[in-house]
């Protein structure tokens, strides 16, 4: 699909009035060279402009028009424009598929159908500015200035491409599209569009819903092969209640914990608001993704390398020691009051000394940092001489550049960064950080995508069985184990027995046994006290089999377990978009009550579950805790790696699979997994 002429017309149409007068007025502010032709059959001519009557009237085909009717005239005209080959459109009305009613649903498609093979943005959506090539078809005022280069803003919200446009942090912006309702043109072709323009350095994202998750991860792994940053404000974290639980897999993780591991593994930044998602952009700017985490932050205040250190926990931050040969260097030259660490508290003994303060950023900048910062906070410059510290951010400035080293002015407040200081900053190729934790989270995500990127990782969606007449089917305990056995998954000793014989395969096993109801209509068999633990003795297994016989006549007996470190869960469940997910957490009764989980996406690498496992809780258990012996983590990789790959044979006959507890063992003994559902729609091969 070639966005060309939609995106960087050299004629534009506008139809309507009100709302089409902002663009008109929109692209004389930016600098528009094109012609401009506006259709309005109820004005005339006035002093500034012409007005045509219908389409037909035009001098010639525009590359582009701007839409601003009603939601019915709107349907009528996109047709008109798609017959005469209009590059392509923006369509502002709203009351389409997005009220959700069957009018504007049916009226989504006759647009749609009507559009024929032009191109559109919208409907619902304000349209998009071009300041790289001064260009507006924008349904508001035009804030920011025209730029060579800058990052690209796409949005669902028309307001918050606004609210980002009204910026005050020099942010240097390139596009801002707004995609509204994504009834022709998604989210996910807008990204690939961006990055194929040389001028865009960086994307940020601000998403309610994507719409084609294969799509999105090709985009996102061509960006990350461009080496062209992204970050992304997904809402939606609350949790919805699964339309199908069969198990406690089901219910750990939803739809933004898959999307959190996308990101992580393609290296978009996920930001928490609009704040960190234009700090972020700022970074990624200016000087792009971290190669590594050492970071080194200097400022005059005490208070300030102290809010640094608390603000910085959880984050990928490496407050690195400054090597002994600089640190005594940096006695050298500063008061023998100051204490040499990092983050480093310059205080002010040498405020006023440029000599000595240009002394110490070159000594920092030598060192093996990856980004040193420098907080300074100005004093509002219509109240005070600020003479000094632009002093000591031109030292700054010029000794990162001599040093070619990358470097960020770090404010504790936003506004407390003047623009001019900003505007210099960018020109020296340092990053100017606004709000501290703001700037330590835009830290945070250059190291995360630069680690990203230094990984091949590829992710894949698989096709999903869509027939919804199949009937879904559960195999019990018994079966799911044998069939996850057959996969090289460890099982404990078992038998499938029945009352009359459960006394004899009991005894076959051996003591201590577990006695189990296995039936594939009963799934949490703890809750109705269909399992039965450490049994030792034939009257032991008598007095289970009273209450087991009641709840069905298949008997399962397996050999206890009694050397376990820890219960983990791995499961399979499928997602409508991504296919299977692979989750991983603390396992047992205590599944659900802790919280401890994380979500793994398809194919699997080891160094990608190892590094899930570390992040889990539970590690502190795993890694033998006060003294206690440690769990096998490599059989649980393995594990879980078995699990991967029968989750990706199986994708389109599944509909969950879970084992839950895998129970660990101590280092070199291995996993067993004691308990196992496999929720079906097809036969399990």
């Amino acid at each position: 699909m070639n966005l060309t002429k939609l995106f960087r017309p050299k004629s534009l149409a506008v139809v309507g009035g009100y709302w089409a007068d902002f663009v008109v007025e929109g692209n004389h502010k930016i600098g528009f060279k094109g012609p401009i032709w506006h259709i309005n059959p109820t004005r005339t001519k006035d002093k500034k402009n012409k007005y045509f009557r219908h389409v037909d009237e035009l001098p010639s085909i525009p590359d582009c028009v701007y839409i601003a009717v009603s939601r019915d005239l709107t349907v009528d005209v996109i047709k008109d424009f798609s017959s005469i080959g209009t590059g392509g459109a923006v369509c502002l009305a709203s009351r389409f598929s997005e009220t959700n009613s069957i009018k504007g649903i049916s009226k989504t498609k006759e647009l749609l159908k009507n559009s024929g093979e032009m191109p559109f943005l919208g409907p619902n959506c304000y349209g998009f500015i071009n300041y790289l090539d001064r260009i507006s078809v924008w349904s508001d005022q035009i804030a920011g200035q025209a730029t060579k280069s800058g990052i690209a803003l796409i949005c669902q919200s028309g307001t918050i491409g606004n609210t980002i446009s009204f910026n005050h942090r020099s942010l240097p912006i390139g596009y801002i599209i707004s995609v509204g309702n994504q009834t022709c043109l998604t989210i996910e072709d807008i990204i690939e569009y961006v990055l194929n323009d040389k001028r865009v350095t960086a994307i940020g994202i601000y998403a309610e819903s994507f719409t084609n998750t294969e799509l999105l991860i090709k985009v996102l792994e061509k960006a990350k092969k461009k080496k062209v940053p992204v970050a992304i404000v997904k809402v939606g974290r609350s949790k919805i209640a699964a339309k199908t639980i069969m198990s406690h897999t089901g219910s750990l993780s939803g739809k933004e914990d898959i999307y959190d591991t996308l990101f992580n593994q393609l290296g978009a930044a996920r930001c928490n608001s609009l704040a960190e998602l234009c700090e972020t952009l700022k970074i990624f700017h200016t000087i792009g993704a971290l190669k590594g985490n050492k970071i080194a932050i200097m400022g005059p205040s005490g208070g300030d390398m102290a809010m640094i250190g608390d603000m910085s926990e959880n984050l990928a931050i490496n407050y690195s020691p400054i090597p002994n040969k600089i640190v005594n260097n940096l006695k050298k030259v500063n008061h023998q009051g100051v204490i040499i660490s990092n983050p480093f508290d310059l205080q002010t003994y040498n405020w006023n000394d440029p000599v000595s303060l240009k002394k110490t950023f070159d000594l920092m900048f030598k060192a093996d940092f990856h980004l040193v910062g420098l907080m300074l906070d100005f004093p509002n410059v219509d109240d005070c001489d600020i003479v000094e510290w632009e002093m000591i951010v031109n030292k700054f400035l010029l000794s990162s550049k001599e040093n070619n080293k990358f470097a960020a002015i770090i404010t504790s407040l936003p506004e407390t960064l003047p623009r001019h200081i900003r505007n210099k900053c960018l020109k020296s190729g340092v990053v100017p950080l606004q709000g501290l934790k703001e700037a330590l989270y835009a830290i945070h995500c250059s190291i995360l995508t630069g680690q990203a990127w230094s990984k091949f990782n590829i992710l894949k969606v698989f096709k999903l069985n869509n027939n919804t007449q199949t009937s879904k089917k559960t195999y019990s305990e018994y079966q799911s184990k044998k069939i996850l056995n057959n996969y090289g998954i460890k099982i404990p000793k078992s038998i499938l027995s029945n009352p009359k014989q459960a006394v004899v395969d009991s005894k076959k096993i051996g003591f201590p046994v577990v006695i189990k109801i296995n039936s594939n209509k009963i799934i949490h068999k703890t809750e109705i006290k269909g399992v039965f633990i450490n049994i030792n003795s034939e009257t032991e297994v008598k007095n289970s089999l009273k209450h087991l016989s009641k709840l069905g006549k298949d008997i399962l007996i397996e050999k206890m377990i009694q050397d376990q470190i820890a219960e983990i869960i791995i499961g399979i469940k499928i997602d409508d978009q991504f296919g299977p997910i692979i989750i991983v957490g603390s396992g047992g009764i205590y599944t659900e009550l802790i919280n401890d989980s994380i979500t793994l996406l398809l194919p699997l690498k080891k160094s990608m579950v190892l590094k899930a496992i570390n992040n889990l809780k539970i590690i502190t258990l795993l890694k033998g805790y006060r003294g206690k012996p440690k769990g096998d983590i490599e059989a649980i990789v393995g594990t879980i790696m078995k699990l991967g790959i029968f989750a990706e044979k199986n994708a389109s006959r599944l509909i969950e699979a879970e084992i839950n507890p895998l129970i660990v063992r101590a280092k070199g003994k291995g996993v067993i997994a004691a308990d196992a559902l496999i929720h079906y729609l097809e036969d399990i091969k």
